[in-house]
């Protein structure tokens, strides 16, 4: 069973199990696109994604009575306007996730998908690992936070696992298509702090990987309602990030895909303050809209932090995951793909 399967990193998931052979069933809204899902001929079934009792319902009717083995949860939301918005689908989605597992004679083991955001930005020089103290710095950090703490809170009565994957990039993916374009149209790649933005990335194939490996043989999160990550160090059972071996930087991602469009490109480290006016009238054009922006505040807020690295000596030791190819290649294949697809 996946959620958010719609989405970019969701498909290359469910192309994935279809490839294995795995009976897949998608939980879905009744206003996805599912035109892609549908040519995989996977079971689409529409529920509310933040009603356990609808889910449940979903769990039972996806595999005509037969048990739900595995939950890829996936869904949720990156763009929003104000904490609220985040939280209502993040946090009330990944609960109700969990909850409706729990109901289930035999629960599955959930795969909760967070994210680095939910830690923090790393210090100079110290990049995280699982037990590092959550300080997230934006309201998206902060929902995937609280819906780390929902999974948790089920962890009791489900085989929950939680995986903090970095910047996420392939095939599919919409925002990075957007550094693509500015590149190969301007031939400038702007970064807002001095120091090149450091942060970890993984190939969306290679995120793959690791759900399936951590669904597999992971280990789970502790029964503990009293775990909160926030007020002592983080109780790291259960918990996995997946990330390149290799750090990176907002600076060098310019020149891997400059490399990869066989295009030459000026990079501007530049202070974030360039940005600021682009940010307040993002902000403001999603207040009057009332749509979610691409480029807010809260958005700069994380562009304009001391760095996003994380180690994955964890799932590399403990279940011998690792990257397929080096990240150079992948953002080849990833320009590869925009060109044969008609993106770019």
């Amino acid at each position: 069973m996946v959620t958010g399967a719609t989405g970019f990193i969701g498909q290359r998931l469910v192309e994935r199990l279809v490839a294995r052979g795995d009976d897949v069933a998608c939980v879905v809204r009744s206003s996805s696109q599912t035109v892609a899902l549908e040519r995989l001929g996977v079971r689409l079934v529409r529920a509310p994604l933040e009603e356990a009792t609808g889910l449940l319902q979903a769990y039972r009717a996806a595999f005509d009575g037969n048990p739900v083995e595995v939950v890829h949860h996936l869904a949720g939301r990156v763009h929003g306007r104000t904490l609220a918005e985040f939280l209502a689908v993040n946090e009330r989605g990944t609960a109700a996730v969990c909850e409706a597992a729990t109901a289930l004679p035999t629960p599955p083991v959930v795969i909760v998908v967070s994210s680095l955001a939910a830690v923090g930005p790393s210090a100079p020089g110290m990049p995280h690992d699982e037990t590092t103290t959550c300080r997230p710095i934006s309201l998206y950090g902060q929902s995937k936070l609280a819906a780390e703490r929902a999974a948790r809170r089920w962890a009791g009565k489900a085989p929950i696992s939680i995986v903090r994957p970095p910047l996420v990039f392939g095939p599919g993916d919409r925002d990075g298509l957007m550094l693509f374009k500015a590149i190969r149209a301007l031939g400038i790649h702007f970064v807002p702090q001095l120091q090149g933005l450091p942060l970890s990335l993984i190939y969306a194939d290679d995120l793959v990987a690791a759900l399936l490996a951590v669904a597999e043989r992971g280990e789970r999160c502790r029964d503990s309602v009293a775990a909160d990550p926030q007020s002592a160090p983080n109780d790291s059972r259960g918990v996995y990030f997946a990330a390149d071996p290799v750090d990176s930087s907002y600076a060098q991602i310019g020149r891997m895909a400059a490399a990869a469009l066989e295009r030459r490109v000026w990079v501007l480290c530049r202070r974030k303050y360039p940005l600021l006016p682009a940010a307040l009238a993002g902000d403001f054009y999603g207040w009057f809209t009332g749509k979610p922006v691409v480029l807010g505040s809260d958005k700069l807020r994380e562009a304009s932090a001391s760095g996003w690295l994380c180690r994955s000596e964890k799932i590399v030791s403990m279940l011998g995951w690792a990257p397929a190819a080096p990240a150079a290649q992948r953002y080849r294949e990833t320009a590869q793909w925009y060109r044969e697809a008609g993106w770019l």
